[in-house]
This record gives structure tokens, C-alpha cells and sequence, in this order.
């Protein structure tokens, strides 16, 4: 359920329907009430489909959403969509992978085949899907840097997404996945059932300079516009070399060989050990993953052969594994959260 804006939570903006689950209902059932609740929805908020999500508890009684919705659909002007989420199922990661999978259905297929050369159209898929609680900032910026080399964003799954937008995805020639985390069997199976290929999906994403560097270039080369994105890494790179010339020209030198702890997602790991390494000086002894990461595992192993490091790597890391390796590594630094030092 907190699985399309996990650090932007607005209620004014959202439409949410709530049964309010009472221990009468855990023991007697609510199937009654999750009626009256969506019938009530479909008149309020007028929207073309609904996403009907079971949480832990309605999961635990085996309440059948899904037969629910199939009894209602004829009465209920929205599409309904259940979704069983309870959260001994599985972690954050395979929510938004339900999710993102739910809203395939509503893509439609292209009815006629393109001729001569494809249109700048990309995808946007699950930037939301990191700990980056600015990720929002991050989206802003591939969406300008994508529309100064003339690519339109069709869709992003998704954020502030209309129905239209959604419908309309089918329309892209590339998608492009915002985390190593999430995504990817999405991305995978639109390639499969629209025939939109996965770019971009063999190298970290666009953190620290070098890395930005690697990913416009490819990102460029795709498309066959590399002559247009040079001007951009230019301005780029000397906008963060003015910037560290103000402000870290001291900090840099009291941080070089510096032995790092890393505890972050696939996300934001797999870039921060390039830009650490090459462009900071320390030395990423230590790598502690919250997700599994089985679809961006060979991104990291590639990166760190190619540095030469021979880092502890931990994925899947929860909060004992973190402590006992920051116990056993006499590491400098944890570049992590509050909890990390804690």
C-alpha cells in the first residue's frame, strides 16, 4: 500500500478510502463493510479504477478481496483492482513489484507497427523505489535533462499519473528504471507484451560525476544523440568542481583513505562505491544492502571488479546483520542513517 509515494505522503492530494478495521471485525469478518466502503468510494471520488488493498489484518482472516471485487464490478462504475499486501508476504520491494505489475493491464498495445526511425519516447519507471527521501528531486532532474535532449517522458510508474498517462505507456520506445531495487520484472515483462526494451539497466545510476557521466553517455548513445549530451556533462562537471572548490577543499583531505561502511538500498549503494572510491578517495570496505537485489547484482560485482576493491558485501541486510558487521569492521565512517549510528 505505501508502495508509489513512500516519502511524500499528502493526504489532501490522495484519494483514500479507509474500513477502519475493529477487533469485532478481525473476529466476525468485514466483508460488509469493504462493500460499503467501495460503493461509497465509486460515488465520491468518480475515478476510472480503484485499487482495493488488503493489509495485514483483513489478509490474516482470509478475507477474499478479490471475489469481493469480481461480485461487485457490476454495480461499481470503476475498475476494480484487489491487491492483497499484507506484510507477512513479503517486504516494501515486493509491494512495489505488485504494484507496478497491477498497473500493467491498462496499458494498451500499439495497433500499428512504426516504420523508419522511432520517436525520443522513454518510460519513467518506480524513481520512488530508494531510502532517498528527496527522491522526488532526483526525478525532477532526469525529466529536465531528458526534455533538453528533445525525449519525451510518455508515463512515470508512477507519480502524479493520470489514467491517460497510463493508458497511453504503450506509446514509449525505451523504458528506463530509476532503482536497482524495484522494477525490473516490471520493465521486463512490457518488454514482452509491447516490445519496449530496457535500457540503461547494465550500469549504476546517475550518482556522483563519473557515473552521471557513464549514464548520458549511454543514455545518448541509445538514441544517437551524443553530440547533444556533451554540453550537458560539461556544464555538469564544472557546476560540481566550482562547488567543491568553495565549499570541500578542506573536508576532501581529512577524508582520503578513509575506511567506509556503506548501509543503504541498491539504489543509492552501487553508485555511492564509484564516486567514494574515484572522485572522494575512501576506500568502501564494508556494504550492507537492505534488498536482495537478484536483478542488479552483476551492476555491483562488475563495479567493484573494475575498481579492484574486494568489499564485504552483505545483501538483504536487516538490522542485526548491520550491527554485528559494524561490530566486527573497525571501519572510519558508516555512511548511512540515524539508525547506523545508533
Amino acid at each position: 500500500a505505501a508502495g508509489y509515494d513512500a516519502h511524500e505522503v499528502d493526504f489532501t492530494k490522495r484519494k483514500v478510502g479507509c474500513t477502519r478495521l475493529f477487533e469485532s471485525d478481525i473476529v466476525m469478518g468485514a466483508s460488509e463493510k469493504l462493500k460499503g466502503m467501495i460503493k461509497e468510494a465509486d460515488q465520491s471520488f468518480d475515478s476510472k479504477v480503484m485499487f482495493v488493498v488488503g493489509t495485514c489484518a483483513a489478509d490474516i482472516i482470509g478475507e477474499d478481496i478479490a471475489g469481493l471485487c469480481n461480485q461487485l464490478q457490476p454495480d461499481i462504475k470503476a475498475k476494480l483492482v484487489p491487491l492483497m499486501a499484507g506484510g507477512f508476504r513479503g517486504n516494501a520491494y515486493d509491494g512495489l513489484e505488485m504494484g507496478l505489475e497491477a498497473l500493467l493491464p491498462f496499458i494498451k498495445k500499439r495497433q500499428t507497427k512504426r516504420r523508419g526511425r522511432k520517436p525520443r519516447i522513454v518510460n519513467i519507471i518506480a524513481p520512488q523505489a530508494n531510502l532517498n527521501p528527496t527522491w522526488w528531486a532526483d526525478l525532477e532532474w532526469v525529466k529536465q535533462t531528458l526534455k533538453s535532449l528533445r525525449i519525451k517522458v510518455q508515463t512515470v510508474f508512477s507519480h502524479n499519473t493520470s489514467f491517460e498517462e497510463l493508458e497511453q505507456a504503450g506509446e514509449a520506445t525505451a523504458n528506463i528504471v530509476l532503482s536497482h531495487d524495484v522494477g525490473y520484472k516490471f520493465a521486463r515483462k512490457m518488454q514482452q507484451t509491447h516490445d519496449i526494451p530496457l535500457i540503461l539497466d547494465d550500469i549504476p545510476l546517475p550518482i556522483g560525476v563519473n557515473n552521471t557521466t557513464r549514464w548520458l553517455k549511454a543514455l545518448a548513445a541509445h538514441f544517437k544523440i551524443d553530440e547533444k549530451v556533451e554540453p550537458i556533462i560539461k556544464q555538469g562537471e564544472e557546476m560540481v568542481v566550482d562547488t567543491l572548490r568553495k565549499r570541500a577543499l578542506m573536508i576532501i583531505p581529512r577524508y582520503r583513505n578513509c575506511r567506509i561502511a556503506v548501509s543503504a538500498d541498491g539504489t543509492l549503494g552501487i553508485g555511492l562505491v564509484r564516486m567514494l572510491f574515484e572522485e572522494l578517495e575512501m576506500i568502501p570496505e564494508v556494504l550492507l544492502f537492505r534488498s536482495a537485489m537478484p536483478d542488479s547484482r552483476s551492476i555491483l560485482e562488475r563495479e567493484l571488479h573494475s575498481l579492484g576493491l574486494t568489499s564485504r558485501v552483505i545483501f538483504s541486510a536487516d538490522g542485526y546483520q548491520v550491527k554485528q558487521t559494524l561490530e566486527e569492521f573497525d571501519v572510519d565512517a558508516v555512511i548511512g542513517s540515524a539508525w547506523e549510528k545508533y
